[in-house]
């Protein structure tokens, strides 16, 4: 079930806020919960109050996620540089949209 969480203004509050989310859940969720258990069991409230309320604590969070992933390795990176790099190619290039 999806629950809404909050509205951003650009990308980079995008990756975030849901980064904040995702290390919330590393660091408390139980092994093997998935993400909407460990909701549940919290409370959205709760999760709002840490990943949206709470700047300071959203970015601190966000920063720990950067760093525990900053050596793991591309898991796309040789599959799009190899053999299957065909299917990551387009079938169809579409023009952006006229600015109004």
């Amino acid at each position: 079930m999806a629950q809404f969480l909050c509205k951003v203004g650009s990308g980079d509050e995008v990756k975030e806020v849901s980064g904040a989310f995702l290390q919330l859940y590393r660091e408390e969720g139980f092994y093997l919960e998935r993400t909407v258990h460990f909701v549940q069991r919290v409370g959205m409230d709760y999760v709002k109050s840490r990943v949206v309320a709470d700047l300071a604590g959203r970015r601190e969070l966000h920063e720990r996620l950067l760093y525990a992933l900053k050596d793991a390795p591309d898991p796309w990176a040789e599959r799009a540089a190899g053999l299957d790099k065909r299917e990551f190619i387009p079938l169809k290039l579409v023009a952006e949209p006229a600015a109004a």
